[in-house]
């Protein structure tokens, strides 16, 4: 068993997301020792990582460097996390969903210190060139021909009305940078912080309201098994996304009774014992963006072969690189249906109600039928194109109607099930977390990462929780004195 002594500040629980990073790095800074508990192994080359394509051998990059590799990345629940979105908030992301002192203006400082720690693009290619733009061109003036307008998101975030921008991406040189380039390099250059990787973070140990520590298994070679115990005043910060919160939650004893009696069946002599249970409502209220295709095609169209690119690129594109079409139409601010995540006997996550078109009075169904014939009118104006779906002459409504829920209409974007807020559900209300994100019920328990974001942001979600982070981790230091 391995174990890191002498830990007197904070435990950071699996994983190293943006929420993790972030505040491993600013609590760090402040002087608290920190241990960043990470589940995954490492992704980028810069931390050890190896996974790539051939091509890729003689270079110092990973498959997670690379930004056209984006297919490969995505199809894994990434936990040393390569975060590529990072659209700045509009105002009523936080003004429309967040109790006051989480208002816009409130998240102003901590927007700023964000973007000025994470540098964004909209232009990633190093040369300054945007590649296989026929598809993205060819939407771009049917929307503007019907009356859409032209911005660069992050300059102008509150301008979301039938606006159309470049994507802003966390690429630097060519090159996916993010988090893992900027908050984690400061924060592994301090002596008082350490980064465990292929570590899970299963469940925190705890005396009724007090965190006394985090028990940890390998996920992988090098990781460590046993209890990482706290010094008196640390604290245990969870970063484990909407499906791993939920889960060392539930097996710390916190959440739902009808989870916590689905834990107790499976780990009997594991969970706390249940005079200690803390009943609050974390799995429910699940929120997502949803996700609706539109196809087209066109003879100036292009398809490029991004499967076979990751072993066998075409060769001037390999060369070049080294040497230096469809819409989705997605609903978000504003839905009101709702989800929920569960645990099985297994202890396996999953989505037992989907977060689509639940809501009283189908307004969110109404809104995705909106956005699509817009869309679809827009494209339908295009000299040359030809509709695929919806097919010509079909309703957008049925189209819409008729669609399956599946994967592949899922963003991802998975938020909430850990609501912010000063309704504290132990007393009557809905919130799990107050404003400083400690769970209530707890004196030194926080969560900061997407579930406790109170619904779907209009783009990316990902800036939001780096936002959220800084301001948490503000919070936590005064707290911790």
């Amino acid at each position: 068993m391995k174990l890191f002594r002498g830990l007197s500040g904070l435990a950071l629980a699996q994983r190293s997301g943006p929420g993790g990073i972030v505040s491993a790095d600013r609590l760090s800074a402040n002087g608290k020792n920190v241990l960043l508990i990470e589940r995954g192994p490492p992704s980028k080359r810069r931390w050890g990582g190896r996974r790539r394509g051939r091509w890729l051998e003689n270079s110092n990059l990973t498959r997670f460097d690379v930004p056209g590799l984006w297919f490969k990345v995505s199809m894994l629940f990434l936990d040393f996390v390569v975060v590529a979105n990072i659209s700045k908030p509009q105002s009523l992301d936080w003004d429309s969903q967040f109790p006051d002192s989480w208002k816009a203006e409130d998240l102003s400082a901590a927007t700023d210190r964000a973007f000025e720690r994470v540098p964004w693009s909209s232009v990633p290619s190093s040369d300054g060139i945007l590649y296989n733009r026929e598809a993205s061109d060819l939407i771009t003036k049917g929307l503007i021909s019907d009356g859409w307008t032209t911005v660069e998101a992050n300059s102008e975030p509150n301008a979301k009305n039938k606006t159309v921008s470049q994507s802003e991406y966390f690429f630097q040189h060519g090159e996916r940078r993010g988090l893992l380039e900027t908050y984690l390099v400061s924060a592994v250059a301090r002596g008082n912080f350490k980064l465990w990787m292929n570590t899970l973070a299963t469940r925190v140990e705890r005396n009724r309201d007090s965190v006394t520590g985090v028990q940890v298994e390998p996920s992988g070679d090098g990781g460590y098994n046993g209890t990482v115990k706290l010094a008196a005043g640390g604290r245990v910060i969870i970063s484990a996304g909407v499906f791993g919160t939920a889960k060392i939650l539930f097996r710390s004893g916190i959440g739902p009774k009808d989870q916590l009696d689905v834990v107790q069946k499976a780990e009997p002599e594991a969970l706390i014992d249940s005079a200690q249970w803390i009943d609050l409502p974390i799995s429910h209220n699940l929120d997502d963006h949803l996700n609706t295709n539109v196809v087209f095609e066109h003879p100036d169209i292009v398809n490029y072969d991004f499967n076979s690119a990751y072993n066998n690129p075409i060769p001037d594109d390999a060369a070049a690189y080294l040497n230096t079409s469809g819409i989705a139409a997605a609903l978000g601010l504003g839905k009101t249906s709702r989800g929920r995540v569960t645990i099985n006997s297994s202890l396996v996550m999953d989505v037992s109600v989907l977060p689509y078109f639940n809501d009283d009075g189908n307004h969110d169904f109404e809104a995705v039928v909106a956005t699509v014939s817009g869309v679809v009118k827009a494209i339908s104006s295009i000299p040359g194109a030809t509709m695929i779906n919806p097919v010509p002459g079909q309703e957008v409504r049925d189209y819409v109607r008729n669609l399956e829920f599946n994967a592949g209409r899922t963003a991802n974007h998975w938020v909430v099930t850990t609501r912010l807020g000063t309704d504290s559900a132990l007393e009557g209300g809905k919130s799990v977390v107050d404003l400083n994100a400690q769970v209530y019920g707890t004196r030194n328990l926080h969560v900061v990462d997407a579930v406790i974001l109170n619904g779907v942001f209009t783009a990316n979600p990902q800036a939001g929780i780096v936002i959220a982070a800084e301001k948490v981790a503000e919070a936590i230091i005064k707290l911790h004195g």
